[in-house]
């Protein structure tokens, strides 16, 4: 996918979201890879997922990967995520267990900058992402905005707090009888999902307590 950014300082800037180190060597050798943020992806996540007014990470505290998935059809696709450089290496070694396995499905995985950094946009369109420097509802720095948590397939795997499910769509996958292991892109516990995180010390929405969020792992729980 090649997506094309127009702003006032750069002007027309064409960004290949997919390139890693050539798109097509990438696609044969299935590997997630890291790169530095360039310069001009760097610009286009101002006051979308990186955000003056808050405590965001610096940019070398990032890093930009390219992540070999497969999508609801099974067709292998390169997704990309940013998160903490910190832990890359452990988000990367779960998602190349993920995809090495072929047993589950990812619908998409855009960076949020292509949804303004807005969540429920994210979440509605059945999109994986990780890195977004925002609050949560309750004032509290994310675990995304210091790159340190995922969200994989919201829809299939939704947040849920007494009568509040989201996404929407994600009613139809919320209730305990819902979540089988047949539907496509659905976590369930002792998955290759969770299994995969949790090799590498991180911890599953799915649970919580209070509150569940099926679709969110983070280093440290929260």
């Amino acid at each position: 996918m090649i997506l094309t950014i127009h702003c006032s300082r750069f002007g027309a800037v064409t960004l290949l979201f997919l390139l890693l180190a050539g798109a097509e060597a990438n696609a044969r050798v299935a590997k997630v890879a890291a790169e530095p943020i360039p310069d001009a992806l760097w610009a286009y996540m101002q006051g979308r997922s990186w955000r003056a007014e808050l405590r965001c990470p610096g940019r070398d505290e990032l890093v930009l990967l390219r992540v070999p998935y497969r999508d609801f059809d099974g067709n292998p696709q390169t997704g990309s995520l940013i998160v903490a450089k910190s832990v890359a290496n452990a988000v990367a070694a779960a998602f190349q267990d993920i995809f090495d396995s072929g047993k589950f499905r990812i619908y998409r995985m855009s960076l949020i900058d292509e949804f303004d950094g807005d969540d429920a946009r994210s979440m509605a369109a059945n999109n994986t992402s990780a890195f977004n420097c925002r609050t949560t509802d309750r004032g509290a720095m994310s675990r995304h905005a210091y790159g340190m948590a995922v969200d994989i397939n919201p829809v299939q795997n939704p947040y849920r707090e007494g009568n509040l499910t989201e996404p929407e769509a994600g009613r139809a996958y919320d209730e305990p009888s819902e979540r089988r292991r047949d539907v496509v892109g659905i976590i369930v516990d002792g998955d290759v999902v969770t299994r995969s995180f949790a090799r590498r010390g991180w911890r599953w929405g799915g649970h919580w307590k209070r509150s569940v969020d099926y679709q969110h792992f983070s280093n440290d729980g929260h």
